[in-house]
């Protein structure tokens, strides 16, 4: 009978196979498939949240400006017309007197208007009432008492004067293009309330009427670096400083 001799420990036995050890090729391709795509949606997912970061600081930029030129525009047109004697145009202790600061032009825009000069009091007075010299300021050629805006189509910002044909802007052209600067100035004379005597009279003896005024200011603007990017503003300013005047038949 004959008896097979021991295998050779180095030498596989029949019928068993060594498994394979590590990734096959498609195996490796298919995992780094699959890392891509995980990668990619990562990447564009960011890229979206890095986009909409941008926009949203832009916006924020956009806005803060626009509020503070419209903040701006509303406190100084608010005070057109201010003088401190204001009362000797009703109430005169020697003579009648006009405002001298009433100037304004345009005086009335039902239409709107892309540029204001008006004219309001500096000077001071303090406890000392009639220490205003009662005309528009022109030291050395700087209309200090006479101030406006305007749109400058050309740089695409808001202007203020500041001084004797001296524009200076208000608005950064490096963050924002102003593509509409708008101003509709409304006027009205109405009846001055009357106590005792009616209607109300004025030094002449003639019915006294209350001038009162109000601008409708609107801004539109666009972002340098994105021009999708546009907001507007709008606001309505009363002025504080009516004119009182006079009609006689």
């Amino acid at each position: 009978m004959h008896m097979a001799g021991p295998q050779h420990p180095l030498l596989p036995r029949q019928g068993h196979r060594r498994p394979s050890l590590g990734l096959s090729i498609v195996e490796l391709m298919v995992g780094i498939a699959i890392s891509l795509f995980i990668v990619a949606g990562a990447t564009v997912m960011m890229t979206s949240q890095l986009g909409d970061n941008r926009k949203l600081l832009l916006e924020a930029q956009i806005q803060q400006d626009m509020r503070s030129a419209m903040d701006m525009i509303s406190r100084d047109i608010r005070r057109a017309g201010y003088w401190a004697q204001a009362y000797r145009q009703v109430w005169p202790t020697a003579a009648p007197m006009l405002n001298p600061y009433r100037g304004m032009t345009p005086r009335d825009a039902p239409l709107g208007t892309t540029s204001v000069i008006y004219d309001r009091s500096t000077d001071e007075e303090g406890q000392l009432r009639g220490t205003d010299d009662n005309a528009v300021d022109a030291v050395g050629g700087r209309t200090r008492e006479q101030v406006g805006f305007r749109l400058n189509q050309g740089q695409q910002t808001i202007d203020y004067l500041v001084g004797a044909n001296n524009w200076q802007a208000v608005t950064d052209p490096s963050v924002l293009q102003v593509t509409r600067f708008d101003l509709v100035i409304n006027n009205r004379d109405l009846p001055v309330p009357c106590g005792v005597q009616c209607p109300a009279l004025g030094p002449g003896g003639c019915p006294l009427f209350q001038g009162a005024r109000d601008v409708t200011i609107t801004i539109v603007a666009r972002a340098v670096h994105d021009a999708n990017l546009q907001r507007s503003l709008q606001d309505n300013v009363r002025l504080r400083n009516d004119l009182p005047r006079e009609v006689c038949p």
